[in-house]
């Protein structure tokens, strides 16, 4: 038996004689030295460093000057914390002179006022408008309450809506202004779009308020698209008409949905001057993505 297992041990070809050549091969081929060996990165620049832990978000750069000691100084600087302010609330961008005339301790402080104002404002709106107007990061201006809520995208839809609608309609009103509608001519796109902002079955939603959603926007569309005719009146009807369409649509109990040429009957009576081709493309739209009111 031992001189069996010598002889399949040396016979050439065998697994003992492929496993002893490829250990040789694996001892003589050379080795890749890891280049992973990165100077600490206290020693690089402060520009390369700043730049580096700018990649970082403001809880990762809270954990980090607060693990490695030698990062404690650089995650505290106040470019990186303004930069993390621009990025997380355009807002600031519009108001950066206003905010770099204060006299703040420090712009980690700012992003943690401005951070707290924001979960105030999901529990309470009006409280969390106040905060920031303490704070002097927001004026008592209609106009500059309406611009940090339409470019603050973390917001609730749901206080946004009651907000806007239930306490401030002066702050609505040149929140639609900020809207850009220029050359979208696809015009129930346009209203689904805008209405997103404004969910119905969430915000509970009632008539008075829709109607002042849809003035608003058919005022707004119509200044944006002088190009296309159509009068603020004549928006809102449309609208109007793709709102009942798409009702009509998705209620079960309505068996008998509403055909094209029946559309074009009906909103033709109140769109004086809209051809029946443009009613048509409005018809095809709702028919195939569905209704303008989520």
């Amino acid at each position: 038996k031992q001189w069996y297992q010598r002889r399949v041990a040396i016979t050439p070809g065998s697994a003992g004689v492929r496993d002893t050549e490829r250990n040789e091969r694996n001892v003589n081929k050379p080795t890749k030295k890891r280049t992973t060996d990165l100077p600490p990165l206290s020693l690089l620049p402060q520009e390369v460093a700043i730049k580096i832990l700018s990649n970082l978000t403001a809880t990762e750069l809270c954990l980090a000057g607060c693990v490695i000691s030698p990062w404690t100084d650089m995650t505290e600087d106040d470019l990186l914390w303004f930069n993390l302010v621009k990025t997380e609330w355009k807002y600031a961008k519009y108001v950066q002179d206003r905010i770099l005339e204060q006299s703040w301790q420090s712009f980690k402080k700012l992003y943690l006022v401005m951070d707290e104002a924001q979960l105030i404002f999901s529990v309470n709106p009006l409280k969390g408008i106040e905060y920031l107007q303490d704070h002097q990061i927001v004026s008592q201006d209609a106009s500059d309450i309406a611009l940090y809520l339409h470019t603050t995208k973390k917001l609730r839809k749901e206080e946004l809506c009651t907000y806007l609608l239930q306490h401030r309609p002066d702050v609505l009103e040149d929140y639609v202004k900020l809207e850009d509608y220029s050359n979208q001519s696809v015009l129930p796109n346009v209203l689904r779009n805008f209405l997103l902002k404004f969910p119905a079955k969430k915000c509970n939603l009632g008539k008075e308020q829709l109607g002042m959603l849809l003035l608003k926007f058919s005022l707004r569309y119509s200044e944006c698209n002088p190009q296309a005719g159509l009068s603020q009146d004549i928006v809102y009807n449309i609208c109007c008409s793709l709102m009942l369409l798409g009702y009509d649509f998705t209620h079960p109990l309505i068996k008998n949905k509403m055909s094209k040429r029946e559309f074009i009957r009906n909103t033709r009576e109140v769109t004086p001057g809209v051809s029946n081709d443009y009613l048509g493309h409005m018809y095809d739209n709702i028919y195939l993505i569905g209704p303008v009111v989520r």
